[in-house]
């Protein structure tokens, strides 16, 4: 069955892999960019109007006296462990964003029914009803507006009907034959499916994730602040932790990526994609000495890269080389930036062309 969370997915994820294929023209040098290093007021003021939830006390505390706090539920719903990585993806606002809306034209231009054919087929429309995805772990969470979701057609499909769970939860367990999570051969199996009112979708490997996830944000369970509030900005944000990291390198990405993954406990990400793409990640380690250290060979590596991609003329690697850097910011921590300017996003796409029939 095609899954409407892949084809939600496909205006975040599928943008890295067209980019690398797509031709472009020489430009002039590259202008400066506003890279993410901090909230600012736009998205101050989105995150109190998703403060909506409101955070019960403990089993077995007294209500406050003050107000209760409140919570955005989509960051209360993630449900990460401590130490796995979690990405929030502002599925909306990239859309809307200057690659959004580069990528969406392509993709009509190679495929007019693209986003018509998968909201027939599921009653979502992926370029409207998607406001944010999540991957959490082994768990992805999506907020947005699923009233006009088809549920019966995934119920008519093999999931059954989705129980009851909690004041305003539903779950779906796998169809009959197939178990959730992945395979010995690392193919994906059908996933457990959660839903929280209209709001919320949440797809885990198993059971007791997405019954985390729903406990979380109805305040069964206290939930783990996998991603605080003031870290929802930028149009993509996350955290890595040093452990997921390790396992990521795995020791086939080269002695730099290795070395990042020894001295790195926590790497911190976000990405403002509304103009041009600006990258910022926060580095924090415990030995400051070898923080330090790393940081400088960084720097010495994107030097290093700088200059090959201009004697090979590699237009791509260039452009996000151009303004890339390292910077200290204190005992235990580096910065690093970089940025595609948006009149080099524009050439990325200058040679899209519709898909052979």
């Amino acid at each position: 069955m095609r899954r409407w969370t892949i084809a939600a997915a496909l205006l975040l994820l599928a943008a890295a892999g067209l980019l690398a294929l797509v031709e472009e023209r020489p430009r002039p040098a590259a202008a400066a960019v506003e890279f993410p290093r901090t909230m600012r007021g736009p998205e101050w003021d989105r995150l109190k109007a998703r403060r909506t939830l409101v955070v019960a006390p403990a089993p077995g505390e007294p209500p406050p006296d003050e107000p209760p706090e409140r919570r955005d539920p989509f960051l209360a719903a993630l449900p990460a462990r401590p130490g796995e990585p979690v990405v929030v993806f502002e599925a909306n606002a990239l859309r809307h964003s200057r690659l959004g809306e580069l990528f969406v034209a392509c993709m009509l231009r190679r495929d007019p029914r693209t986003f018509e054919e998968i909201r027939e087929e599921t009653g979502l429309d992926v370029l409207k009803d998607v406001d944010r995805i999540a991957f959490a772990g082994n768990a992805v969470v999506v907020s947005g507006y699923f009233e006009r979701l088809r549920w019966d057609r995934l119920e008519r499909e093999g999931a059954g009907v989705g129980a009851r769970y909690g004041e305003a939860g539903r779950i779906w367990m796998p169809r009959a034959g197939t178990t959730p999570g992945e395979g010995e051969d690392g193919a994906p199996r059908e996933p457990v499916i959660g839903a929280w009112k209209d709001q919320l979708v949440v797809l885990g490997p198993d059971e007791e994730s997405v019954r985390r996830a729903l406990d979380q944000v109805e305040g069964r369970v206290a939930p783990e602040v996998a991603l605080p509030d003031e870290m929802a900005y930028g149009e993509v944000y996350g955290v890595v932790p040093g452990g997921a990291l390790r396992a990521l390198a795995g020791g086939a990405h080269g002695e730099l990526a290795d070395r990042l993954a020894a001295a790195a406990s926590r790497i911190e990400i976000h990405v403002d994609a509304m103009e041009a793409v600006a990258v910022v990640l926060n580095v924090q380690g415990e030995d400051p000495a070898l923080v330090e250290q790393m940081s400088r060979a960084l720097g010495g590596a994107l030097a290093g890269a700088r200059l090959e991609a201009q004697v090979r003329d590699d237009r791509q690697l260039a452009d996000l080389l151009d303004q890339a850097r390292v910077a200290l910011e204190g005992e235990g921590a580096f910065s690093l930036e970089m940025a595609v300017p948006a009149d080099r996003l524009e050439a990325w796409f200058d040679r899209c062309e519709p898909r052979a029939r």
